[in-house]
């Protein structure tokens, strides 16, 4: 091969990886701030407009604001996730559902600043997702 095959492939490969590995691009255009009267007006009423736990959380995850401002998108996200396997969980799922959440908690609690509100909040989001996922995944077995 060539250098400038090389080079070539070497190219594609950090484009095509690159793409892959991209962070999720929030679609909350600064058309929608405008409408809903601010950018966290706007990503609230995306969250909440979700159809379901996972499109919740990836709009959460994507437009996340960075400060506390993300609790109240969190508990979006939460209302959504946890109904489907919290009431029917066993007691165990509970049990480490209770412990994932502490785990988030202790994140806010422990650093100073509101960045870390916003960690923890989607973090319990996650923590969330996650089980809402296992649950599913368990009942379609």
């Amino acid at each position: 091969m060539t250098k400038i095959a090389y080079a070539l492939t070497f190219l594609a490969t950090a484009l095509l990886c690159g793409a892959a590995l991209a962070e999720p691009v929030c679609p909350v255009g600064d058309a929608e701030a405008e409408a809903a009267g601010g950018y966290s007006h706007a990503v609230e009423a995306a969250v909440r407009g979700a159809p379901d736990c996972e499109q919740a959380f990836s709009m959460l995850e994507a437009c996340q604001l960075g400060s506390s401002a993300d609790n109240p998108l969190s508990d979006l996200v939460r209302a959504k996730c946890e109904p489907p396997f919290l009431d029917k969980a066993s007691a165990a799922t509970k049990k480490a559902y209770r412990k994932a959440q502490e785990a988030c908690d202790k994140i806010a609690k422990t650093d100073s600043g509101t960045i870390y509100q916003s960690f923890a909040a989607v973090c319990l989001a996650k923590a969330s997702r996650d089980f809402a996922r296992k649950s599913a995944a368990a009942a379609a077995k």
